[in-house]
């Protein structure tokens, strides 16, 4: 019996010894296995972080690459702007385009074209050649006056030549405030302006030599003060007889000149102007008048012609007045 009990009181003690041991082993492993665990989290953790930064690399990357594309995609759609074409280019353009081929001649001022139109007389008696010579800024088909001389002098026995004009200098007049400063500037615009004209007109009467007859210039606005300076510097050749129309500068003291200057002149004059036009243009066309009175000079008319738009001539008055004038000089 003693021994039954011992038996099994070693047994129960070895039981317990034995469950101790297990529960020992088992706890390192299972701090193992919670290391392993937490590890593995934080793996899973950086690596979806990095899937994360990989995606949202990705994403920004196809932003840029779709702004890229959306940018390149707006600029294909952007129209094509050239630049404006120049005033000169666009009455050359409308002339070529509008009038018979056989009429436009383009010519050779130096290097320089220039377009010119050519329309032969008409009429039985060849009276001779006339140079018509617009405004600047204007075309050679200007329908204030030039263009209708062109068509209706041929019918008078006339060959005309009208001159497509360079444009006025660019920022002429100067917006200098010093009065002194202001003409400095416009002096040399102005002489930039008539060494471009000069060569223009030279060619011009070079080919009006091939006419017989008289050689007429009809000149428009500030074009005609600037033939007169080529004329008094002889850096051209002189008409027959000159025709001007609204001729003016753009200061008073050039007003006066031009005025002094067509008194002193040689040349025959026809100074005809408008009776609605700038106030200041009526203004100087009368010191014009008195100065020619003062000097004499033998061969000068003026004329106001009444007309109904600013700056237009009639056209019937404007033929009879030239026509008249021409007759009492002997062409």
């Amino acid at each position: 019996m003693k021994h039954s009990i011992s038996v099994i009181f070693f047994f129960a003690i070895s039981l317990l010894l034995s469950t101790t041991s297990v529960n020992a082993q088992q706890a390192p492993d299972a701090d193992q296995a919670a290391s392993d665990s937490a590890m593995q989290d934080k793996s899973m953790q950086e690596k979806n972080m990095q899937d994360k930064n990989m995606a949202d690399g990705d994403m920004k990357s196809g932003d840029i690459a779709g702004k890229d594309m959306a940018g390149k995609d707006m600029a294909d759609d952007q129209p094509n702007i050239r630049p404006p074409v120049s005033l000169i280019e666009q009455f050359t353009q409308d002339i070529e385009r509008s009038l018979d081929s056989s009429l436009v001649n383009p010519m050779l001022a130096g290097t320089e074209d220039f377009l010119t139109i050519l329309q032969p007389d008409n009429h039985s008696t060849d009276r001779g050649i006339a140079i018509l010579l617009p405004e600047w800024n204007q075309a050679a088909t200007d329908t204030r006056a030039i263009n209708f001389l062109r068509q209706h002098l041929p019918n008078e026995g006339w060959t005309t030549i009208a001159i497509q004009p360079i444009t006025k200098p660019e920022n002429y007049p100067s917006q200098q405030l010093k009065p002194s400063l202001a003409a400095e500037e416009n002096k040399e615009m102005l002489t930039k302006y008539a060494e471009q004209l000069a060569p223009m007109l030279t060619s011009v009467m070079e080919k009006a030599a091939e006419y017989p007859g008289v050689f007429l210039v009809i000149a428009q606005g500030n074009n005609a003060a600037i033939l007169l300076d080529l004329y008094e510097q002889a850096a051209v050749e002189q008409p027959n007889a000159l025709i001007t129309l609204s001729a003016h500068r753009q200061s008073a003291a050039g007003n006066q000149r031009l005025a002094e200057q067509i008194a002193d002149s040689e040349l025959p004059v026809l100074d005809i102007v408008l009776k609605k036009d700038v106030h200041w243009i009526k203004y100087f066309a009368q010191d014009r008048q008195k100065a020619a009175k003062r000097e004499l000079k033998p061969i000068y008319r003026q004329r106001e012609l009444t007309n109904f738009r600013a700056g237009y001539y009639p056209e019937e008055r404007l033929a009879k007045e030239i026509k008249g004038w021409l007759t009492t000089v002997g062409w």
